[in-house]
């Protein structure tokens, strides 16, 4: 069966969002057990999704399988400054390696330059490191125990030249 990405809608969060859920509880280890229940109950809830797509801060890709549903996501920033950032980006583990990630970066990528963007930047852990590289984004350097106190990679990828009309447009 084929997978397909696609913009979530805010009628689709409660689908959504147990994915999110069982995710960022099972692969981002790197986080302590308060920081996940902090995560998922305070910053990353339902009406805040529902209130980003609303009100378009951010958009949520999400692969579907026609037969199972939502199997994984990316969390993006709207651009600022002409940089598309990706907060989150996962896929459950029965779906993994499968091009299911390199599938919601090239929509990433795609979005993120129909939206004005030059670049894309991701904040990876380090057991991501090496699918971002094989996704095209180079290494831009490292964060010590940073946000919330895990190492993060950052990776890049120039996508467009700056255009400081549209790193200005509301």
């Amino acid at each position: 069966m084929e997978n397909t990405i696609e913009l979530l809608k805010e009628a689709e969060v409660p689908l959504f969002w147990p994915i999110f859920s069982r995710v960022l509880t099972t692969q981002f280890p790197g986080y302590a057990p308060e920081v996940i229940h902090y995560f998922l109950n305070t910053i990353y809830t339902p009406p805040v999704y529902q209130y980003w797509i609303n009100t378009t801060a951010k958009f949520v890709l999400v692969a579907r399988d026609q037969q199972t549903g939502i199997i994984g996501f990316a969390l993006i920033d709207r651009p600022y400054g002409g940089v598309s950032l990706c907060r989150w980006l996962g896929v459950l583990p029965g779906y993994q390696r499968q091009g299911i990630g390199s599938k919601l970066i090239q929509e990433w990528e795609k979005q993120a330059g129909q939206q004005g963007a030059h670049k894309l930047e991701v904040a990876a852990q380090p057991q991501a490191n090496d699918f971002y590289a094989k996704c095209g984004l180079k290494l831009e350097g490292k964060r010590q125990l940073s946000y919330f106190g895990i190492d993060q990679y950052i990776y890049g990828k120039v996508i467009g030249q700056p255009d400081p009309k549209l790193m200005v447009k509301s």
